[in-house]
C-alpha cells in the first residue's frame, strides 16, 4: 500500500471528466480519444486493483465494470439514446 491515493485520483478525475464533460465533446477524434481512457483506466483497474483495498477484492471488479458500464452509456448517447 503506498502513501499516496494516485489512483484514487485518477478514478476521480476520470468519472467526473466522463459526467461533466463527455457531452461537450463535439468531434469524434476527442471522443473516441476519451473512451480510449476509459478503457485504459478499465485495464489498469481490473489488473492492478484499488490500493488500499487489497483487502476486498470485489472492490476490483466494482469499479471496472463503473467503467465499463460509462463506457457503453456514453456510446449508447453518442448514437442518440438514452441514458441507461
Amino acid at each position: 500500500m503506498s502513501d499516496k491515493p494516485w489512483d484514487l485520483l485518477v478514478l476521480v478525475v476520470v468519472l467526473v471528466t466522463n459526467r461533466t464533460l463527455v457531452k461537450w465533446f463535439p468531434y469524434a477524434l476527442v471522443y473516441w480519444s476519451f473512451q480510449l481512457v476509459l478503457v485504459a483506466t478499465a485495464i489498469w483497474f481490473g489488473v492492478h486493483g484499488v490500493d488500499g483495498l487489497d483487502r476486498v477484492p470485489v472492490a476490483r471488479f466494482v469499479v471496472t465494470g463503473l467503467l465499463i458500464f460509462h463506457l457503453v452509456q456514453n456510446v449508447v448517447i453518442r448514437r442518440g439514446g438514452k441514458k441507461l
